[in-house]
This record gives C-alpha cells, structure tokens and sequence, in this order.
C-alpha cells in the first residue's frame, strides 16, 4: 500500500470537478491519486478525534497502523462517492474513514473482555434505570443499581472512556443489505428501499429525542463534538471543566444513547 506524505495539493474547485468527473468515467487511479492527496488530511483529523475521545493505548495499534486503516477508508470514501449527489466529500469521507479504523480495533479485539463486560453492564444499568424512572438518572442512582461505590463508579466510567468509540460514528444496519452510520442519519437523506427509509426516520426520531432528553452538560458535549466538532479541550473550556471531565460526559451520554439503540432493537424482535 502506498502511504501518502500528507501533502495536502491545493487543487481549484474547477479542476476538483474535473478530477471527479474523470474518476466516475475512466476509474483513471492519476485521477483517484490526485484526490486521495488532496483529502489525506481527512485521515489525520478523524485519527487524533478518535485517539483524543477515546484513549486507545499505543502498545495495541501505534499510530501508522492507524493511519494505513483511515487511508483505506479514504480510498473507499472515493471509490464509492457520487458526484452527482447533493453531499460534501468530506461529509461522506469521514465516517468511512472512521469505520476503516474501528473495523481495525475490533479485529484485534482492543477492549479487554472484562473492560467490555463492564461496559455492557453500564450500559444495562443506564438503560433499567432510565425506563424505570423515566427520566436520566444520576450518578447515587446508577452506583446503588451497580452496588458500587461513588469512587468506584468513577473508576468504571474512566475505564469505559476506552469504548466510547462506539459512538454516533458506528455503523448501524437498517436492513439485511443496507448499513448507514447514526451521525448521517438525517430525514433528508435519500434511500433506495422503502424499508430503509422508515426504519431510518425511526433511528433519526429516537435518537433526536434521546439527545433532548440528555442531562445538560452531557447534550453539551454532543452537539458540540459532534455538530461543533470542537476538541474535547475546546468543550471544557466552553463549559469550565477539565478535558477528563468532558470525556467522562461524552462517555456517560454515548452509554444512554446506545442503551436506547439497544432497547429500539429489541423492540424490533419482538
């Protein structure tokens, strides 16, 4: 595989068109070549989000590891980008990117077993307690559920950091051969299949009604990271806490908004 040296070719809006345009017709790999530069920058950017939110250590996949995975996602992101659709690259690129990488840190199975029971069980917890109050509930609520102490519960939600990968970024399937992500799931988007169409205003649905009904600081965080796309030290300055403090929250919120996708799911089962 050829490793891009991150030299970001300024190309004008002209000659991008054309770049695509020739792509699309001749599959010509100058072409494909010219646009993989120019965008390599994407790779970067999603590594160091990634690397900031969710504290993946160095001994299990350094950084070119990494970096070789978003490549392959860039170049799929471009194999498979229609010019003709009303969508930025880089709104199409990143989570490919994204998925490129996480799809690496699952086959090298990265969260240790007894790091991803615990996080299952938080996430179980989140969501009991939730549909029995029918409110978010606190951190008293949540330590008492999981017969653990305050300081214990702190513990649990640091090392859970390590998982909040799994985020709005994950692939989510709407159907047997049909996947999208949960951040590009919007009501606009436009669907082949009728099926895909519902189940995705449903997804979209649930999931805007989970954020409203995040605690503050929390829906903070995700609107800002997400929709913002400001760093997590930008989030704390923005609310006055520290970087650590931020990503507990990002965690906290990922962990109610995937206990709901859960429930929705099984929901479906049945």
């Amino acid at each position: 595989m050829r490793y891009y040296n991150g030299y970001k070719e300024k190309i004008s809006p002209e000659e991008e068109k054309r770049l695509w345009l020739e792509y699309a017709q001749t599959r010509s790999l100058e072409a494909r070549e010219k646009l993989a530069e120019k965008y390599i920058h994407l790779v970067k950017y999603v590594i160091n989000r990634m690397l900031t939110v969710s504290h993946i250590e160095s001994e299990i996949l350094d950084y070119d590891d990494l970096y070789s995975c978003g490549v392959i996602g860039l170049l799929a992101a471009i194999d498979g980008f229609d010019i003709t659709r009303e969508v930025k690259f880089i709104t199409y690129a990143i989570p490919r990117i994204k998925g490129s990488i996480i799809d690496e840190l699952r086959s090298v199975d990265w969260i240790p077993r007894s790091l991803r029971q615990q996080v299952n069980r938080l996430q179980s917890a989140f969501s009991e307690l939730e549909g029995e109050l029918m409110r978010p509930a606190n951190d008293l609520e949540l330590s008492e559920k999981l017969g653990i102490s305050s300081d214990d519960l702190q513990t649990l939600l640091n090392h859970a950091s390590r998982a909040s990968l799994l985020s709005l970024d994950e692939m989510v399937r709407i159907s047997e051969d049909s996947a999208t992500t949960r951040g590009e799931l919007t009501p606009a988007r436009k669907t082949e299949d009728p099926r895909d169409s519902i189940h995705q205003e449903e997804i979209v649905e649930l999931l805007t009604q989970a954020i409203e009904n995040l605690p503050e600081k929390e829906r903070l965080v995700v609107i800002l990271y997400y929709n913002d796309e400001l760093t997590l030290r930008e989030i704390g300055e923005v609310l006055g806490v520290t970087e650590s403090r931020v990503c507990q929250l990002h965690t906290k919120a990922m962990l109610r908004l995937r206990g709901k996708l859960a429930a929705w799911k099984e929901d479906l089962v049945v």
